[in-house]
């Protein structure tokens, strides 16, 4: 199918510009890809990122919080943000003739007035969400696995802070935040579906050439070290968190993986569908029996680590025969690499790529968070192929690099051991 490659612009002022057209597609969508997140703060400013998301909803110098979100919900699709570790996004989707409103809207939501009575107001909206999290097992526990498997690495640390650091970030601290990772060399604007390429171009050249720089040097990609490398602690432990009122119990395990520039990352993926994918071998040990209501395993990458995780759900009283029949599946996954297995999942795979392509909304989120990721801006079909290609022979390699036969677990429910 025809795909052609991304244009990639660098604007004097160091902003990157990323357009995939699409003449076939009904709408047009466009983001803003901040390469920030929770990794690059301080253990005392845990949260600033996603403080800082919230607060660019807030307004401009020019409009308010309710002007902005009455232009957001004018364009008439969908507009959100996300932190993660390692990016802050800004998004938004509209009809093709009002693609440069669609640009304006977003570009004035980047410029925020960060009001002392936004920041208050906003501040106790988050508390109430890091609250809410907090009830829900599966959030909480996945948080405790995490902080064990790093350790002291800021990507063990919660997204959204804990309620002593965000209550403790004052206006300072989160406009210096806003100042040192919101410049333009760390901006990437990609926009994706039916637009005219030429006149977008223009118009970034026209309203964003004075972006200004950011006070803090981007991260610098691989093969340089980041500031906050360091390797995870994995301490291969497991741990008990009693809760009687729960009734049932939440167990997550994780295991090192690859990162996002890794040659054989399409291949982490395909082992991680084959044990806990839908139809993967987790499914029928723990779920298809009855044993589990849930079992999974996932890969996780990020710009220089990687992690297999994943774990289940069960009652209280069959916990611990689960947790061994996970750990038995993982110790024969070598088992499940077969010709035929490996080419169905890596066609699954294939196909849900091609499936998030055919929306601009979905290919946005692609483009743009590969490029974050890899400096790379790779076409759909690239992408494909590159599934296609996966070997039984590359995936043993992972397994090879990755052995899966030290977890790091921990669990969370009426229990007192496992």
């Amino acid at each position: 199918m025809p795909d052609p490659a991304p244009q990639h612009h660098r604007l004097p002022g160091g902003l990157t510009l990323l357009l995939e057209p699409d003449p076939a597609a009904q709408t047009v969508a466009a983001g803003y890809f901040v390469n920030t997140g929770s990794r690059e703060e301080s253990a005392a400013e845990m949260g600033a990122s996603h403080f800082i998301e919230h607060l660019l909803f807030k307004g401009s110098d020019t409009l308010s919080a309710a002007q902005l979100n009455e232009r957001l919900d004018d364009l008439g699709g969908h507009a959100n943000a996300f932190t993660s570790e390692e990016a802050t996004v800004y998004h938004a989707a509209t009809l093709p003739e009002r693609t440069t409103e669609l640009l304006g809207t977003l570009t004035e939501l980047m410029r925020p007035a960060l009001r002392p009575d936004d920041i208050a107001t906003e501040r106790g909206v988050i508390l109430e969400e890091i609250a809410m999290y907090a009830e829900q097992p599966a959030v909480r526990v996945t948080d405790e696995l995490r902080a064990d498997y790093w350790g002291d690495h800021p990507l063990g640390w919660p997204i959204l802070g804990t309620a002593a650091t965000v209550t403790d970030l004052t206006p300072d601290a989160l406009r210096r935040n806003h100042r040192d990772r919101y410049g333009a060399d760390r901006v990437t604007l990609t926009v994706t579906g039916q637009f005219d390429p030429p006149a977008v171009l223009d118009w970034a050249r026209t309203h964003l050439h004075d972006w200004p720089a950011a006070t803090r040097p981007a991260p610098p990609r691989l093969p340089a070290r980041r500031p906050d490398h360091a390797a995870p602690r994995h301490p291969g432990t497991v741990r008990v968190i009693n809760d009687p009122t729960l009734s049932r119990v939440q167990v997550t395990a994780a295991a090192p993986g690859l990162d996002a520039t890794h040659p054989l990352r399409e291949a982490a993926h395909v082992l991680a569908d084959l044990i806990g994918g839908e139809n993967g071998a987790l499914y029928w040990h723990l779920i298809d029996d009855g044993s589990c209501d849930s079992a999974d395993l996932g890969h996780l990458e990020y710009q220089d680590a990687g992690t297999f995780e994943g774990g289940f759900s069960c009652d209280p009283d069959r916990a611990a025969a689960a947790l061994a029949t996970y750990r038995r599946v993982l110790a024969g996954a070598g088992d499940l690499i077969t010709p035929v297995a490996v080419r169905r999942a890596a066609r699954k795979l294939a196909v849900g790529t091609l499936l998030r392509a055919e929306t601009p909304q979905g290919r946005l989120f692609t483009l743009g968070m590969e490029f974050l990721a890899t400096g790379r801006t790779p076409d759909t079909a690239a992408s494909v192929r590159r599934y296609e290609q996966v070997t039984p022979d590359d995936v043993r390699e992972v397994l090879r690099l990755c052995p899966l036969d030290r977890l790091t677990v921990v669990a969370l429910g009426p229990i007192d051991r496992l």
